[in-house]
């Protein structure tokens, strides 16, 4: 089985994914709060599909549905107990003012008719999680959809254990022995879980929905439903025979997390009734399939995915995000496509606004090494030299400054600080003076005049 996930690419937003009560991210126990140190959500609508918990590195170990109380769930593997079963997911909105409220092309079709009309145009809007969004009292879904409760409002479940259970005022089914089924590990296949390349500041741990999926066995789903249940789960053989489609999905432009260690020693199915003596058919490995079977689904390729993220580092800057703009230009450096000297001046100046100097300054030498006339690379790890002391290697970038009428009044002013740095007060007050006189509302050349005259009287 597989958890699909849809929501517009203009508002993400991002859910816990739980299995037991045990987060299929990094398999901690279940927390309503987000991890600051490890990821532990998916990113919608990013993450497309969940099929499994990550093993390894682009692979998961997908999710089957099994009977608790017998050891097989990863529940059970994690916790030594199997108490809860099924599905609980937590899903959490945006921060406030982080992403559009509603579709920017919407936006941008209504700008252009209005340009050619008098009349207002009503504008629809999309409806994000909050407390405040539901026109009900139905709950919403992780991707912010109403769901009809199980029961009567008002009316309470008993417990699947019990002699008698009533869903939805009319069906009923007689005591049933432990109906509840957990999530268990099977067979492995490919996929990414996508690292939150927005940062876990753009989301608000305040607005969240929850929805908790019970499972059930096949003699509680005919007495629910009222249909004999599936024969059997349909196999690879049988997949393959029908002629069936097969996906791949495998984004190499976007980041994924690394698997963690909790989850490399979960056995599956197979390898439990293995180790146990259960005699089992073997498994139908599936190779060789014909291309014709198996569709690709685009995905961006690295030019591609290098664009998108060098294009949001430069609207995060843009809007002093410094956090979100150093990650998002790192993936793009990361991804090693068409890097330009311009992308370590980004992020020098991030440093630089967050205090990290010595950063600023690698960074702004890796901008240089890339493009040597690269002036945004120079000023920005002349700012941070200059905030580190270094008076010695500001002189130089300085000096290097003053030679492009660009970057001429960055460079009096960096050959000013270092002077005033290395006890040259003449140097500082005439360097200040020719700062002053060709921009004269320059408040720094003026503190540095005064307080080189007052050394020099």
């Amino acid at each position: 089985m597989f958890l699909e996930f849809e929501g517009p690419d203009w508002h993400p937003t991002i859910a816990k994914v739980c299995v037991g009560n045990v987060n299929a991210i990094t398999g901690k126990l279940y927390s309503k709060k987000l991890s600051e140190i490890k990821q532990d959500y998916i990113v919608i609508p990013e993450q497309k599909w969940l099929d499994g918990i990550c093993y390894s590195s682009g692979a998961v170990k997908q999710f089957i549905a099994m009977p608790l109380g017998k050891g097989y769930t990863i529940e059970a593997q994690i916790t030594d107990e199997e108490k809860f079963g099924g599905f609980q997911i937590l899903a959490f909105d945006s921060a406030t003012g982080r992403f559009p409220e509603r579709d920017p092309a919407i936006d941008s079709k209504i700008n252009n008719r209005r340009k050619n009309t008098i009349s207002e145009i009503p504008l629809p809007r999309n409806v994000p999680m909050s407390p405040s969004s539901p026109s009900s009292n139905q709950p919403l879904s992780p991707l912010g959809a109403s769901t009809r409760p199980l029961s009567p409002a008002g009316a309470s479940t008993p417990p699947l254990g019990s002699s008698s259970v009533q869903l939805q005022g009319s069906i009923r089914f007689q005591k049933i022995e432990d109906p509840t089924m957990g999530i268990a590990a099977g067979g492995n296949i490919k996929q990414q879980i996508k690292e939150d390349t927005y940062g876990i500041e753009s989301w608000s741990s305040d607005i969240k929905r929850s929805i908790t999926v019970h499972l059930v066995n096949s003699e509680a789903y005919k007495e629910i439903t009222g249909l004999n249940p599936p024969k059997s789960p349909v196999t690879a053989a049988e997949y393959r025979k029908a002629k069936l489609p097969w996906y791949s999905h495998y984004d190499e432009g976007s980041p994924h997390l690394k698997p963690l260690a909790i989850f490399k020693r979960i056995l599956g199915v197979a390898e439990i009734e293995k180790k146990r003596g259960i005699a089992k058919s073997e498994d139908v490995k599936i190779r060789n399939l014909a291309i014709e079977q198996i569709k690709k689904i685009r995905t961006p390729e690295k030019i591609e995915a290098s664009s998108i993220f060098r294009s949001r580092a430069y609207e995060s800057q843009t809007k002093m995000r410094w956090e979100s703009a150093i990650r998002e230009i790192s993936y793009v450096i990361d991804l090693n496509v068409d890097v330009v000297a311009n992308d370590f001046a980004l992020r020098s100046r991030c440093n630089y606004q967050l205090g990290r100097f010595r950063d600023g300054v690698v960074d702004g030498t890796l901008g240089l090494e890339k493009d040597k006339k690269c002036l945004k690379s120079l000023s920005w790890r002349a700012y941070c030299r200059k905030m580190l002391g270094d008076h010695q290697e500001l002189d130089e970038d300085a000096s290097a400054l003053l030679k492009s009428p660009e970057t001429e009044l960055v460079g009096l002013e960096m050959k000013a600080e270092a002077a005033l740095m290395a006890g040259r007060y003449a140097d500082a007050f005439s360097a200040a003076m020719n700062l002053k006189s060709k921009r004269p509302e320059h408040t720094r050349a003026a503190e540095i005049c005064n307080e080189a005259k007052s050394f020099l009287i």
